[in-house]
Parts: structure tokens; C-alpha cells; sequence
């Protein structure tokens, strides 16, 4: 929607610019909210209550009403039409009612309805005819374009049934580790390496005996290990480490278990 205002400055609700025939050199950019506030009164002639005016600008936008915001923005519109050697451009009436100033010449120079500014406009029955008008017009469908959105649709679909079972398989899939039993004296030891050899199997019982009894974990019959670290060469120490003691269940026999994670251990 494009005005033209006393004759030589033109409003343009779409860009939400003042301006006049000078190429640009004295054009005025308003801000959103300026700009739906100055539309919303050339659109509703005639004296509307604060309130009114409030909930189309801001309540119905999403935004939060105030006086106090109303009263900003009346006065930054005011302050842009002084620029042009306009004043009052909005008239505060009796009892804190606003109104255009009925003084000014204002003519729609554009009233292209494709550019609202408020999104929740009512569709009056014109525009309702214009859009039913311009549905009509649209030609039907052929029966090969029919044919190709359908194998389109289809494709689609199939793609979509791809990628879902490919996701429930992706989900599926389990890395089960494998445990060895090390021998380790009346304690029942398992770790997920295999002990290649003797002094691999010595350094582990070791590394094991020094973190149990650090803990004050007893061995015995009723009980089974679970013992996993990293070495950290540089300290001579054991690096991320991980052990469970487990209760001996024969259906699950790492059901019940005590677990113990350590970022790094000395």
C-alpha cells in the first residue's frame, strides 16, 4: 500500500519509507513497529481508542502493549513527519483517543493488497472473489502430470521407508563384549583382554589387587570381579579405570554389581 501525503510525500507501507522526488536524499526508514502504527491509523479514519490501538499493533502480533510503547512510537512518527515540515500528524483527541490529522491531504496512490502489514487481516469479500478468481484461472492438471507427481509420491515414500529401516537396524546393532577369566587367586577376575601372555597377566592381576584393596574390596566365594584400565605411561600410573563387583547369580551373573569409574588412577 503506497500513499501520497499533502501532495509531495509518499508513503510506502510496504517498505515502510517517507520519502519525496529527491532520489533518496531525504528518505525516512521507520521501524517495524512504527510503520504497522502509522498504517494501522491511515487504514481506520476517524477517532479509535488507545486500547484499539494497542491490541491490532502489538496484542495481536505477539507483542507486549503499554502506554508507555504507544506513546514512543506516536512520538518518533510525529518527530519523522516534522522532517517534511509536517506537524501533528496524529491528533491526540479527548479522553486520550487518537486520530489522523483530518487537516492533511492523503491519497492512495497503490492499493495492492498482496503487501499486508499485519498478517491476521480480515479478507473481505473482494479479496475473497479476487483469490476464488485467480484459482480459477489456473489450468487442470493433464493426466501424464497427474502420473508423474504420483510416481514422484511414491518414490518418496520408499526413500522414507529406507531410511527408517535403516535407522531400527542401525538400533539394533549391539557390541557385545566378550569377557576372559584371569586367574588371580581366590578372587574370580574377568577382563575384556585377552592375556597373551604371562607378564601381561602378572601386570593386570597387579593393577587389579591395587585397586581392590584401595577400595577395601574383599575376595570370596559369593563374589566376581570385573577389571578394566589404561595405562598412563609418563606417571607410571593407571589411566581411565573401570571395575564391577558383581554378586553371583546364576541366571544373570552380572546382574547385581557395584561399579567404580575413574577417570585416572595412581
Amino acid at each position: 500500500m503506497k500513499y501520497k501525503i499533502n501532495g509531495f510525500l509518499y508513503y510506502d507501507a510496504t517498505d515502510a519509507t517517507l520519502s519525496i522526488d529527491d532520489n533518496g536524499t531525504s528518505d525516512t526508514h521507520l521501524s517495524i513497529t512504527a510503520n504497522a502504527l502509522l498504517y494501522f491509523l491511515l487504514q481506520h479514519p476517524g477517532v479509535i481508542t488507545r486500547d484499539e490501538v494497542m491490541k491490532k499493533v502489538w496484542d495481536d502480533n505477539g507483542l507486549t502493549s503499554s502506554n508507555s510503547n504507544l506513546n514512543q512510537y506516536l512520538s518518533l512518527l510525529r518527530k519523522s513527519f516534522r522532517n517534511y515540515q509536517i506537524d501533528d500528524v496524529i491528533v491526540t483527541i479527548a479522553r486520550g483517543r487518537l486520530e489522523i490529522n483530518k487537516d492533511l491531504l492523503i491519497e492512495v496512490v497503490d492499493d495492492n493488497p498482496l503487501h499486508p502489514i499485519f498478517s491476521n487481516q480480515e479478507v473481505t469479500p473482494e479479496k475473497a472473489a479476487k483469490a476464488k478468481h485467480s484459482d480459477d484461472d489456473l489450468p487442470e492438471q493433464t493426466e501424464e502430470q497427474e502420473r508423474n507427481w504420483m510416481m514422484a509420491s511414491a518414490a518418496l515414500f520408499t526413500a522414507a521407508l529406507v531410511l527408517l529401516w535403516t535407522a531400527i537396524i542401525s538400533e539394533r546393532s549391539i557390541n557385545i563384549v566378550q569377557l576372559n577369566q584371569v586367574t588371580s587367586g581366590v578372587c574370580e577376575l574377568f577382563s575384556n583382554e585377552n592375556m597373551i601372555n604371562s607378564e601381561m597377566a602378572k601386570s593386570y592381576r597387579n593393577s587389579f589387587d591395587a585397586v581392590r584393596k584401595k577400595l577395601g574390596l574383599e575376595c570370596n566365594d559369593d563374589r566376581r570381579f570385573i577389571f578394566y584400565y589404561s595405562d598412563k605411561f609418563k606417571n607410571k600410573g593407571l589411566g581411565r579405570t573401570f571395575m564391577a563387583q558383581c554378586a553371583k547369580n546364576d541366571n544373570n551373573p552380572y546382574a547385581y554389581c557395584d561399579n567404580y569409574f575413574y577417570y585416572s588412577w595412581k
